[in-house]
């Protein structure tokens, strides 16, 4: 399937987004330029950060707990810069997220909480890069297709939540995956490019060279916006339900 342009009119009809990633700084390496957007035009974003990416240090020595601490600090700050009104830790251990009925659950239990009208999560059946994409991010794109449809949507499923907690089941409408690598639809982020590099620039532990990420970010959105037209983009794999 060729990738067609999204219509900038498209993102008005989105009042509450739901991003769903693995680590602090997935979402600004793969969708913050399309979430600055998504602010732009009105919408509601939260982020729900899966683990606190504690084992995201090169130095032995380092306590995850502390590298933990630093990384939910930084992805408080790059929420800051892009706008994103709430972001939520579930606690997961980093590299450990499996696919199991308490993480699903947890899935489910914000997207009833937040009620969106479109979610933004990894590809977990093709991935970008192929063969080597992180296993966090294949499984959380695998368990938070499954929270979308059909768990969140059905009251049977985690029934303690509306008994307990007053969630309501929540159908979400559609989802647009990310680091995938048979996109369907592309969103131009020239304007909202230098945004998007602040917002991952707020990860001062995952950054060593600033200049050279700059570089490929850069080039990653002009490869993605070259097929359309444009001079930087964004590319997603659109689903409904």
């Amino acid at each position: 399937m060729s990738e067609a342009l999204l219509n900038p009119e498209t993102f008005k009809t989105y009042q509450r987004c739901l991003v769903l990633v693995a680590h602090p700084d997935d979402a600004e390496s793969w969708c913050a330029g399309t979430v600055a957007r998504l602010i732009d035009a009105g919408a509601c974003v939260t982020y729900v950060v899966c683990t606190a990416g504690e084992k995201g240090s090169a130095d032995p020595q380092a306590r995850p707990e502390e590298v933990a601490k630093r990384r939910e600090a930084e992805q408080r700050e790059a929420c800051r810069r892009l706008g994103v009104a709430e972001v939520v830790f579930l606690g997961y251990p980093d590299g450990g997220l499996e696919d199991t009925a308490a993480l699903r659950g947890d899935l489910v239990r914000q997207i009833r909480r937040f009620q969106p009208d479109l979610c933004l999560t990894f590809d977990p059946i093709y991935p970008r890069p192929l063969y080597t994409a992180h296993r966090d991010h294949r499984v959380l794109g695998r368990v938070a297709l499954d929270a979308l449809y059909p768990f969140a949507r059905d009251a049977h499923q985690y029934p303690e939540q509306l008994r307990e907690e007053g969630l309501q089941p929540h159908i979400t409408p559609e989802a647009w995956l990310f680091a995938s690598s048979q996109p369907d639809v592309v969103v131009d982020i020239g304007a909202a490019f230098a945004r998007k590099l602040a917002a991952r620039l707020a990860h001062l532990s995952q950054t060593g060279d600033a200049a050279a990420l700059e570089q490929a970010f850069r080039q990653r959105g002009e490869e993605v916006g070259r097929a359309v037209g444009v001079a930087l983009a964004e590319a997603f794999k659109r689903i409904f339900f």
